[in-house]
């Protein structure tokens, strides 16, 4: 009988302290996961560099042509990024750039300042979803949709020189894709792709590139 008490006693004890760290593992696990998701709740990546656009009407034709795509004078953006889940975030950018002389808009060339005419400035506001299809350490591929608004300043062209062509705002809907590079925690390269198609009517649609460095808090 001792040792049948001393085998169920050893028993109970076993179960206890296998309770006792099944549960103990079971909390430290939901901490983890809570800290986790606070974390990517609140994860903001900043990023400024440079913009290139394509507004010439030629679509698809002569992507390379270096007249299509406008780099003057403060081609700079910036954005801000809030990370949700390890998969979703959401991304708003302010760009700036100007169409100088010899580029080309909606097919027709500009006559710049620098010929006697006026260059086209440049200023975009777009708001996009990304999806990151794919997350390590070091490399994070995304696929982004959303929506913005274009706008174009006023210019002159090299078959119309006399005559000043009105501004236009032009509101778009917007797809593309990109991939952020980390060197450290904190520190990053962006490069980023996008259509925009044009929601008014007479507009064309544009294209967009751009590479810039990112910091994240």
């Amino acid at each position: 009988m001792k040792k049948i008490s001393l085998v169920v006693v050893l028993s109970i004890l076993s179960i206890q302290l296998s309770t006792a760290q099944n549960q103990q593992t079971k909390t430290t696990t939901q901490k983890e996961e809570l800290t986790s998701n606070k974390e990517l709740g609140n994860q903001w990546t900043f990023g400024l560099g440079f913009n290139t656009v394509n507004n010439s009407g030629a679509e698809f034709k002569d992507l390379t042509n270096s007249d299509h795509w406008a780099f003057g004078r403060i081609p700079f953006y910036g954005s801000v990024e809030n990370r949700f889940t390890d998969k979703w975030s959401a991304r708003a950018t302010l760009s700036f750039n100007y169409f100088k002389d010899g580029k080309v808009i909606n097919g027709q060339t500009i006559l710049g300042q620098s010929e006697g005419g006026n260059d086209a400035g440049y200023l975009a506001f777009d708001l996009a979803a990304n999806y990151y299809f794919l997350t390590t350490k070091k490399v994070e591929p995304y696929l982004l949709a959303g929506m913005g608004v274009s706008f174009f300043g006023d210019y002159t062209t090299v078959a119309n020189p006399n005559v000043q062509l009105k501004t236009q705002d032009v509101l778009t809907l917007n797809a593309g894709l990109g991939a952020n590079v980390w060197f450290s925690d904190h520190w990053g390269l962006n490069v980023n792709v996008i259509g925009k198609w044009g929601l008014n009517k007479n507009s064309t649609n544009q294209s967009q590139a751009s590479i810039g460095a990112l910091y994240k808090l």
